[in-house]
């Protein structure tokens, strides 16, 4: 990682993003602030406008990136910066974005698809399916101290308890190549 890089969080405005610091992301901006430096980003999405960042948010893009901005997230990502993008259902169709020409540098894709259950169990929209028992990163289960089947040096028996229960919402599915 640079160096120069602080503990500064830069949450994106510049692609018409669906959330931003003012609009649906100000209590998760306010939880950053404890521990994190948080700004808006408004300006070109420019090498040098990142610079001082450790992570990037973009939370729903609805216009496309030129050539030049893939570069400097790239460039970005490659010099330690971390990156967190969000997307709802319908992918890259319903956004009007061309996000996974990046992510498909990194093996990811976003598809235009969405899960619908027909099954119903604490949570009541069809897009909303309770996740008992999942593995929803490996490495999120270890650091919560669960048990990672296959993965974990534990039996059953003495696990570190149950795997992470989680909420799976109106989110597209990614492809991870």
């Amino acid at each position: 990682m640079d160096s120069n890089r602080g503990k500064t969080v830069l949450i994106s405005s510049t692609k018409g993003e669906q959330f931003h610091m003012n609009a649906g992301l100000k209590s998760m901006s306010r939880r950053l602030r404890s521990s994190w430096k948080v700004q808006p980003l408004k300006d070109d999405l420019t090498e040098n406008s990142l610079s001082a960042a450790q992570l990037l948010i973009f939370i729903g893009p609805r216009e496309k990136f030129t050539k030049t901005e893939f570069d400097a997230i790239n460039g970005f990502v490659r010099n330690g910066g971390s990156l967190l993008l969000s997307l709802g259902d319908g992918g890259e169709g319903k956004y009007d974005t061309n996000i996974n020409f990046l992510l498909e540098d990194y093996g990811i894709m976003v598809n235009s698809d969405s899960v619908v259950r027909t099954s119903y169990y604490k949570y009541f929209h069809p897009k909303e399916a309770l996740i008992a028992n999942g593995v929803l990163n490996r490495e999120i289960n270890k650091a919560g101290g669960k048990f990672v089947p296959g993965v974990s040096d534990y039996d059953n028996e003495t696990s570190l308890g149950r795997s992470l229960t989680f909420v799976y919402s109106v989110r597209s599915n990614i492809t991870r190549g």
